[in-house]
């Protein structure tokens, strides 16, 4: 699959393609600079679940990136260097199962830790780390993206 030039991720901000999302005001750039706890890679092609997941996560001191669905997710892969990623199952384009298939093929990226949120309970999905069922509350998530990144 041919990469996309992408911006550096600092330049980054929420949206399709890292464009910023017009209705919300632009983020501080020491939120980007100063995030402790690494990097994630949010795909989910419902906006208001990207942006509410990015909110939660930006509080508990990520830095996050999102993508609309699982193809855009893929290109950002190489040019955000996530440290793990919060996936949606069911979108357009690319599905998240096809996702995680593209990830695990990876010839460098292909252990990164992947937690699923999806309205099927159950066991993660094969190539998935983790499954964090929806509706989930704000505690619960950054629990489980924090058990996440402690592997």
């Amino acid at each position: 699959m041919p990469m996309q030039s992408h911006p550096h991720p600092q330049e980054l901000e929420r949206g399709s393609r890292g464009a910023r999302d017009p209705e919300r005001p632009a983020r501080d750039d020491h939120r980007l600079r100063d995030a402790p706890k690494g990097r994630l890679l949010v795909i989910d092609d419902d906006a208001d679940i990207r942006t509410a997941l990015a909110e939660i996560l930006e509080l508990s001191g990520y830095e996050v990136v999102v993508a609309a669905d699982g193809q855009e997710g893929a290109e950002l892969l190489a040019v955000v260097s996530p440290q793990a990623i919060v996936l949606d199952l069911m979108m357009p384009r690319m599905d998240g199962w096809t996702f995680l298939e593209h990830l695990r093929c990876h010839p460098t990226l292909h252990d990164l830790p992947v937690l699923v949120t999806s309205a099927a309970p159950g066991e993660p999905p094969p190539g998935a780390d983790a499954c964090l069922p929806k509706p989930f509350d704000a505690t619960q998530l950054d629990r489980a993206v924090a058990r996440l990144c402690a592997h």
